[in-house]
C-alpha cells in the first residue's frame, strides 16, 4: 500500500454537535470519509496534522483535531498521533515538523486538517476580500499538482490576513512530501473543493511512492 496524504476541512458543522436539522455539509463529510477510506483501506491508523485555534477558548483540543478525529472515526481509522502546529507558525518550523513526522512515521498516512480562505464572500466569517480567490487558486493548484514547493510559497502574513487557517498544516504536509526522492513525485488522486459559506473547503488525496 502506498502512503497517502489526505487533506480534509475543519468546518465545525462536520461535527455532530454543530449539525442542525438540515445537514448542510453531508456531501462534504461523505467526500472526506471516502478519501480517508481510500487512503487507508485496511482500517489502520493515521497521523493528524492540525493548527492551533486562532483564538483559544477553554481547554478543548483545537477544532481541527476534533474534526479530524471525528472524520477518521467515521472512516473506521484510529489516530496514532496528533501533530499540532501554531496557526501562525513560520514556514521553516512547518517544514521541520513535516520532515520529523516523515522520519518518525515512515509508513503512516497523514491527515491534514486545513481550510483555505474564510474571506470569499460578504457573509463569510472574515467578509469579502478579493485577494482570497487568487491565494486559494494557488493553494488548490498546488494540491492538484502535489507540489510541495508551491505550498511552501504561500505567504504566512497574507494567509493570516485572508484567514487561510490551513496554511501551516499544509506546509507541514509539504515537509512530508519533500521527503520523496528527487524525480519521483507524489500524485493527486482526488480533489474536491467547495465554498458554500464563503470558506474554501478542500478534500484531497495525494499518494507517495
Amino acid at each position: 500500500m502506498r502512503r497517502s496524504v489526505v487533506v480534509v476541512p475543519s468546518a465545525p458543522m462536520l461535527l455532530p454537535e454543530y449539525t442542525g436539522r438540515t445537514d448542510a455539509v453531508a456531501d462534504l463529510r461523505s467526500c472526506a470519509v471516502e478519501a480517508l477510506t481510500a487512503a487507508v483501506p485496511d482500517a489502520g491508523s493515521v497521523v493528524l496534522v492540525v493548527a492551533t485555534d486562532r483564538e483559544q477558548r477553554g481547554t478543548r483540543p483545537p477544532l481541527g483535531e476534533r474534526v479530524g478525529r471525528h472524520l477518521a472515526g467515521l472512516a473506521g481509522l484510529s489516530v496514532a498521533e496528533v501533530v499540532v502546529v501554531p496557526w501562525d507558525a513560520p514556514v521553516d518550523r512547518c517544514v521541520a515538523a513535516g520532515q520529523a513526522l516523515a522520519a518518525s512515521h515512515p509508513e503512516a498516512s497523514v491527515v491534514v486538517v486545513a481550510d483555505g480562505s474564510a474571506r470569499r464572500g460578504e457573509k463569510a466569517p472574515g467578509h469579502l476580500d478579493e485577494r482570497a480567490f487568487a491565494v486559494d487558486e494557488v493553494l488548490v493548484a498546488a494540491l492538484r499538482a502535489a507540489d510541495a514547493e508551491a505550498l511552501l510559497a504561500l505567504d504566512p502574513a497574507l494567509c493570516a490576513d485572508l484567514l487561510v487557517h490551513g496554511r501551516a498544516p499544509l506546509q507541514v504536509a509539504a515537509g512530508v512530501l519533500g521527503r520523496v526522492d528527487g524525480t519521483v513525485r507524489a500524485r493527486c488522486e482526488a480533489l474536491h473543493t467547495e465554498d458554500p459559506f464563503g470558506v474554501l473547503h478542500v478534500v484531497a488525496r495525494l499518494t507517495l511512492p
